[in-house]
């Protein structure tokens, strides 16, 4: 299935390379799979189908150091 199919039956627009989160995990859209968008999850070498209704379409968050170390009060 195509992006175009996909937007037509699900009515959602995506693209190749575009940054999702699925689940609360970041990614990059690399393709589609009868009837799912395929996506490479940061951290990962191979992609996976997700559910098209799933995705939210933006810059995913980076964590940084400093985001994971405690601050002190």
């Amino acid at each position: 299935m195509s992006f175009e199919k996909i937007r037509l039956r699900f009515g959602r627009s995506f693209r190749r390379g575009d940054r999702v989160i699925c689940e609360g995990r970041p990614g990059t859209i690399t393709g589609t799979t009868f009837p799912h968008v395929r996506v490479r999850f940061d951290g990962r070498q191979i992609s996976v189908p997700c559910d098209p209704c799933e995705l939210h379409v933006g810059a995913a968050p980076i964590a940084t150091l400093s985001a994971l170390v405690p601050q002190p009060s």
